[in-house]
């Protein structure tokens, strides 16, 4: 049962009584008990990178039983091809265990990656159709004919495009 659920259930209590007293004094405690209940703090869903979020639901069936054999299987892999998951996992300042513990009992978010924006004499690079590597440089007035999307880029997207363009990402704020 969650907080809400809990409420809903307090808020449907009735006392049948003839004791207009003790009816004062049940109404008294189901609204004291519904404040209660509003002031709980519920947990936070944890926000991790998209590579942790991928890596949990591919192993999220066997997280049930055997956290500790799944995560050995990790790295069941030559230490020279390890993942950025592994590497996440041996970075003990991101609580790692705990973390995938609290994703489990209270579910998580996938972090949302920094966009850039390149921008070469003036020219913005511009996608033209997502999750395609086609792309040209624009105008700043041409921008206007884009959807954000397409010109507010990932590092990965830019680098799919074409390395090159790297070096003149600047990152977009918010």
């Amino acid at each position: 049962m969650n907080k809400q659920e809990l409420i809903e259930e307090l808020e449907c209590l009735e006392v049948s009584t003839d004791s207009l007293d003790y009816l004062r004094g049940a109404d008294y405690a189901n609204e004291r008990a519904i404040s209660l209940a509003k002031q709980l703090d519920e947990p936070k869903k944890v926000v991790v990178p998209k590579f942790v979020a991928d890596w949990f639901e591919d192993n999220f069936e066997e997280l049930d039983w055997e956290l500790g054999g799944v995560l050995i299987n990790a790295f069941n892999t030559n230490r020279s091809e390890r993942s950025d998951f592994q590497d996440w996992l041996v970075d003990t300042t991101n609580y790692p265990i705990e973390t995938l513990i609290r994703m489990k009992l209270f579910g998580y978010e996938v972090e949302k990656e920094q966009l850039y924006k390149v921008v070469i004499d003036h020219k913005y690079l511009v996608q033209l159709f997502s999750g395609r590597t086609d792309a040209r440089l624009v105008e700043y007035e041409e921008l206007t004919n884009w959807h954000d999307s397409a010109y507010k880029l990932t590092e990965s997207v830019i680098k799919a495009i074409d390395e090159r363009y790297w070096p003149f990402a600047v990152k977009v704020e918010g």
